[in-house]
């Protein structure tokens, strides 16, 4: 027996699945989903959530660059930025991130100042302001480096944007790839440089692989494109196996630049088309900064829920085992499936008999017939006596009129409760019995409730319907009729639901003791099954860290 929820493949699931739904703006959501990492004592995401909406409250658009050492990466940063800003050799760090805005020549080295166990730390660390040329000098001991800010007048960023570099992919460093995925959450679109000998290697298919599951746009730029031989390879050929192979990886990057350091002009060189693209990249940065928190929250949400489930997965080993060494723990499982789902049948039974016994008297109500023409001709003659004027014979004796008026208001009488009792009364009563017998009441209980909807139609009832300010005749016929058959098919309505509530609520009443042994049963079978629900629990816990986001458009 398993738990609900053990692994990051069933959180990104839960991810893809149905949710609740989410009214809260992403920022809120964001807050939301931050203080709930804090209170599980993960502040190393809780931190990145801050700096996330820190950084989405500016509105600045980063354009990350990331790839190996050697495909060069930080000349084409200088390139870009049209000065030396970086080092040709890596600063000396291992786990930070050199940011690059428009403003005054300077840098700002942020240190270290507490760790990301602990809450608050990003709050704790220190900063000093450096020289542009003894920035090298501050940044030997990199370890105790948290980022380095880098500002130098760039017309084309403006005050809008800046550049990442983050460390290089080195797949012998494991810290310097490392801290590149985690400074993903900053960065709103992503450039990923490479070596034109060494495009399709491991290293760089497996990181871009990667870097699309956060759905952020990511554009490959193929540099050293001075290296190219075209009697070696045909241009076009070689460009079409680099899109094959990041295809094969399931990688479709949203662009392919191609570039030389050093060789600019170079033919195949295209610095005009990365000079565009950034531009175009920034004039659009507010829809793309907007994404990007939602893409990065959602990405640290699941990152959140898998370090949550695998600090669980000692508890849930342990329970697992409880389970193993209950045999018969499968059955007690089953049986508390079983059990839960009838006591759901007992507890919505009379409220789902008392809907369906109101739709179904209430159609049957208003497709019954109980106007035939021979009882329209029978009300046409009876409303005929009850002209102001009617008077039988020549002479018209005032007790003879009274008798005929009284003779064919009886005919009318046994005619019209014929078709009630027909079309209407034993139909309703039927139905009664139909959806009621078997269900737990006593079958003569039903029986006697089900006769009692009768509705007296006596001849005085009949005749208080007619309006005697009418104009009779064959309209006013038509008006009647409808009448009496609206009116008796609204006192039959009345009559069966008040009898449907009555033996639906006896029904409660009666299914009361099974209820009470099925819920004893459970309470028994919860504590043997403790360990089950625990899983649950923990699984339900896990589930709800990714709620707090709202679900991206489309």
């Amino acid at each position: 027996m398993k738990s609900v929820l053990t692994t990051s493949s069933d959180l990104a699931a839960i991810q893809e699945g149905d949710k609740p739904a989410v009214t809260a703006s992403p920022v809120e959501a964001v807050n939301a989903l931050q203080a709930i990492m804090e209170q599980a004592g993960d502040y190393e995401h809780a931190n990145k959530l801050k700096q996330l909406l820190a950084k989405a409250e500016s509105g600045r658009l980063n354009l990350a660059f990331c790839g190996h050492f050697s495909a060069g990466k930080s000349s084409l940063i200088n390139r870009l930025c049209g000065h030396p800003l970086l080092p040709s050799s890596p600063i000396p760090t291992s786990a930070n991130i050199v940011s690059i805005a428009s403003g005054e020549a300077g840098a700002r080295v942020v240190y270290r100042g507490g760790t990301d166990s602990e809450p608050g730390a990003a709050d704790a660390s220190r900063s000093e302001r450096v020289p542009l040329e003894d920035l090298a000098a501050h940044c030997r001991n990199g370890e105790q480096i948290e980022t380095v800010e880098i500002t130098y007048p760039i017309p084309f960023l403006k005050d809008h944007a800046a550049l990442l570099d983050t460390p290089g992919i080195d797949s012998t460093d494991d810290a310097h790839q490392m801290s590149t995925e985690s400074a993903l959450h900053l960065a709103d679109v992503v450039f990923y440089v490479m070596d034109y000998n060494h495009v399709q290697s491991e290293v760089n298919l497996a990181f871009t692989k990667k870097m699309t599951e956060w759905g952020k746009p990511l554009y490959l730029i193929v540099n050293m494109i001075d290296k190219h031989r075209e009697h070696e390879v045909k241009l076009e050929t070689y460009k079409a196996g680099v899109q094959e192979a990041f295809a094969s990886w399931g990688v479709r990057p949203d662009g392919i630049v191609y570039t030389s350091v050093k060789v600019p002009d170079h033919p195949a060189s295209e610095w005009s088309k990365l000079d565009w693209l950034i531009g175009e990249l920034i004039g659009r940065r507010e829809g793309l900064v907007a994404q990007s928190l939602e893409k990065s929250a959602r990405a640290l949400a699941l990152a959140h829920a898998a370090k949550q489930a695998e600090a669980n997965e000692p508890v849930k080993e342990a329970l697992h085992a409880r389970l193993a060494e209950d045999e018969e723990a499968e059955s007690a499982q089953r049986e508390y499936g079983e059990a839960t789902a009838e006591l759901q049948r007992l507890e919505g039974l009379p409220h789902a008999l008392l809907t369906l016994l109101r739709k179904d008297v209430t159609a049957l109500l208003d497709n019954a017939n109980v106007i035939q023409a021979a009882t329209r001709d029978l009300a046409h003659a009876y409303l005929e006596s009850r002209r102001p004027g009617f008077k039988v014979g020549w002479l018209g004796s005032a007790a003879k009129t009274a008798a005929e008026r009284e003779q064919r208001l009886a005919a009318l009488h046994q005619d019209f409760v014929s078709q009630v009792q027909t079309q209407i009364e034993r139909h309703v009563q039927l139905t009664l019995k139909r959806h009621l017998d078997g269900q737990g009441l006593p079958k003569e209980r039903v029986q006697l409730v089900a006769d009692e909807v009768t509705f007296d139609l006596a001849p005085d009832w009949l005749a208080a319907q007619v309006n005697e300010a009418a104009v009779f005749g064959g309209e006013y016929t038509l008006t009647y009729s409808k009448q009496i058959a609206a009116e008796a098919k609204a006192a039959y309505r009345k009559l069966a639901l008040a009898a449907a509530e009555r033996l639906t609520a006896e029904l409660a009443a009666a299914l009361a003791p099974q209820r009470e042994a099925l819920q004893a049963r459970l309470r028994e079978l919860d504590t043997r099954l403790a360990a089950v629900r625990e899983l649950e629990q923990l699984a339900q816990a896990e589930a709800r860290l990714l709620f707090p986001l709202p679900r991206p458009p489309g």
